[in-house]
């Protein structure tokens, strides 16, 4: 009977594919548009896949011996007299169907389950295929807007509830996945290393809402803008690794491509670059600083990329005394550079405290000290600006203003090195983290409207992070084997099991 069935399966998946080429015939001789071909034609074939898939679980079904009573694990496990249900979602559309299930009795946990071991089943209803395609669309698009193209491709899609699942559930593996990430082709890697961090806010729930000085983009005392709300966002840390070969310079080539815009077209570009993104959150029981697990990651990355140490490590960022302490401890051999676009925000910071915005003396003004800082001439820069205050004749607060830039340039002096950077060929602006910053968290976490609780937060950064990395198919196979050997340990022993029942 089983036999006759199966058989009668295949004869149903001819059929529907019979019937997708005879509606090809017809709209042929009608003279449909290709279009409404192409439709017709999609949705038939979908069809197709899906009673295909559907002939195949109950052949494979077919195929496994059926034993009332089967040893495993030292217990005697009973084949319950029922058939259970099993939902499947697959590629093609809901696929579900029933098979044999054992266990001690009844109502106790089902210990093997043949036909879901064999067939590799998920852990949940949803297809390993369709939960990668569903997430190549929610890394980079709202769970609303992934379901509808989704659905407008496929004719159905996950509810937002299920993909919002997935991404928890894969989520939990990204964690090992970037523990465990193997090195990178060495053949293709460049002279220099670079490591890199930045923070980046992300809007939350009030019941996630930061409530430190150190996880919000608004400290207190800060002036806000208009329409932004105080401690609303909480610091996502961002950390990227690449190399690169080196590119020597002159100050003038830097001055005429951060003033004039005037893009270098030989640069170099950057190789093998791996980026992550962390919100500090509570793991266990215990909070897990996402700074903290950058730079380890950070540190790991480039060990794994020079073993012996025998390549030129750069750390290039912004001004922030964590970062630079963490830089320090966990990158200690790295060549700090603190970012010179970065700086010259603060060097036209310093000009509009002199002259006006917008006018010809402020761009002069920038022009004059960010050539003479990418010269080595840091000490000249700020010994030179000081006597402009006291020659000057600027308010009480321009002064203050003045006085902390040119302190924020001499604590961080020693990062401030241009010129033997430019000459050694360094890189010394992290556009890499900045565009990660922009591409990797806000893109995706400050959409309209959009306001995150921690955990979701965390799954979309991890999981944007591997998509990123171009890392998504690798990430999927690796998850895929381990939850395969999570859930049916058993699988190569699954024949003996059956075969030797008792």
């Amino acid at each position: 009977m089983m036999i006759i069935e199966v058989e009668d399966r295949f004869c149903k998946v001819a059929e529907v594919f019979s019937k997708v080429l005879n509606d090809l015939e017809r709209a042929a001789e009608r003279g449909d548009a290709v279009h409404e071909v192409e439709e017709v034609t999609w949705n038939g074939l979908m069809e197709t896949g899906r009673q295909m898939v559907a002939a195949y679980i109950q052949k494979q079904g077919e195929e496994i011996s059926r034993p009332e009573v089967i040893e495993h694990e030292g217990k005697r496990l009973h084949r319950l007299p029922e058939q259970r249900p099993r939902p499947y979602v697959s590629a093609f559309g809901p696929t579900p169907f029933r098979r044999d299930v054992y266990a001690t009795r009844e109502t106790q946990r089902q210990e093997v389950i043949p036909l879901d071991a064999k067939l590799g089943m998920p852990e949940g209803d949803i297809s390993y295929l369709l939960q990668k395609w569903s997430g190549s669309q929610f890394v980079k698009a709202s769970y609303s807007e992934s379901r509808g193209t989704l659905q407008e491709i496929l004719g159905f899609a996950p509810s937002v509830n299920c993909l919002e699942d997935i991404a928890a559930r894969a989520s939990e593996d990204a964690e090992a996945y970037f523990q465990q990430q193997g090195p990178v082709d060495p053949t293709t890697e460049a002279e220099i290393i670079v490591a890199t961090s930045d923070c980046r806010g992300v809007p939350m729930r009030k019941v996630d809402a930061p409530r430190t000085k150190q996880d919000s983009d608004s400290p207190r005392g800060k002036r806000l803008k208009k329409g932004e709300k105080r401690g609303q966002k909480r610091m996502a840390c961002v950390g990227g690794v690449y190399s690169v070969a080196p590119f020597p310079r002159t100050a003038e080539d830097v001055v005429n491509e951060i003033l004039r815009k005037q893009t270098q077209q030989q640069r170099p570009k950057p190789q093998n670059k791996r980026l992550r993104a962390v919100l500090t959150r509570e793991v266990n029981g215990e909070e897990v600083n996402a700074k903290d697990v950058v730079f380890d990651w950070l540190a790991d990355e480039v060990l794994q990329r020079d073993p012996h140490q025998q390549r030129t490590v750069v750390a290039v960022m912004d001004g922030e005394s964590k970062l630079r302490d963490l830089q320090e401890l966990k990158l200690s051999r790295a060549i700090g550079i603190l970012d010179i676009w970065h700086v010259t925000e603060y060097m036209w910071k310093l000009a509009y405290c002199f002259h006006p915005e917008g006018s010809a003396e402020a761009e002069g003004f920038v022009e004059t000290y960010l050539r003479k800082l990418l010269q080595g001439k840091v000490r000249r820069v700020i010994g030179g600006i000081r006597q402009m205050v006291t020659k000057g004749e600027l308010s009480k607060s321009k002064r203050e203003k003045v006085q902390q830039y040119l302190n924020y340039f001499a604590e961080r002096c020693e990062y401030m090195k241009y010129d033997e950077y430019l000459a050694a060929g360094y890189p010394i602006g992290s556009g890499v983290v900045e565009g990660a910053c922009r591409h990797l968290v806000k893109d995706r976490m400050e959409q309209a409207g959009m306001r995150w609780q921690i955990a979701g937060a965390q799954a979309i950064l991890s999981l944007r992070a591997i998509y990123l990395n171009d890392d998504w198919n690798s990430f999927h196979a690796e998850r895929i084997q381990a939850e395969q050997r999570r859930l049916y340990p058993y699988k190569t022993r699954l024949y003996t099991i059956l075969n030797c029942a008792a």
